[in-house]
């Protein structure tokens, strides 16, 4: 993400947290990178604690979004913080599993409108899943809802976001269908 960041002329910094240099992988390409000096903080919680959040993300411009992976406390503090600091700025949270609530949920029906079908996803399976069923060759990727392939255009219904990914304007008329449900029992896909 840095290196197509600064690729694309984009104005970014970067927040490295690790628990020594020894345990934090790309030290040597992300200093590398031009400008790697003015937009690089590298932190060691070993010596030096915890970054100060507030003092990281008070330049976030209005509209920015600030991208997070890391344990869940941390993704906690940033969300707390922005909120708190500069609610126009976007979290994105990249986890390595499912966030909690993401399990199934209710039975869902959903018509794909391209294809005329209709099926009911079980409460046991992700809408993903099903709509596989009838559609095998639709792609898919990490099925936790952080990936972003599956990613699927809706026409009706309202959905119940799940995932991390989406931004605000693309939860408007698009869902991950791996992980997110249906608030009203129904969907409409573009499938």
């Amino acid at each position: 993400m840095v290196r197509e960041s600064a690729a694309r002329g984009c104005d970014w910094r970067l927040l490295y947290v690790g628990r020594s240099r020894t345990s934090m992988p790309f030290l040597d390409e992300i200093g590398a990178l031009a400008e790697a000096g003015e937009r690089v903080t590298v932190v060691e919680t070993d010596t030096e604690g915890l970054p100060d959040l507030a003092a990281a993300l008070e330049a976030a411009p209005h509209g920015a979004v600030v991208h997070v992976c890391g344990p869940q406390p941390l993704m906690d503090a940033v969300v707390s913080t922005l909120a708190t600091l500069r609610p126009g700025v976007e979290a994105r949270l990249e986890r390595f599993h499912p966030a909690d609530g993401s399990a199934h949920g209710d039975t869902v029906e959903v018509e794909l409108r391209r294809t005329g079908e209709s099926l009911t996803v079980p409460p046991d399976r992700s809408v993903l899943s099903a709509v596989r069923d009838r559609l095998p060759d639709l792609a898919y990727s990490c099925e936790q809802g952080f990936c972003g392939t599956c990613k699927v255009r809706v026409l009706g219904g309202t959905p119940e976001h799940r995932d991390e990914l989406l931004t605000v304007e693309e939860r408007a008329d698009s869902m991950l269908i791996c992980v997110s449900r249906s608030q009203d029992g129904k969907l409409v896909l573009d499938l």
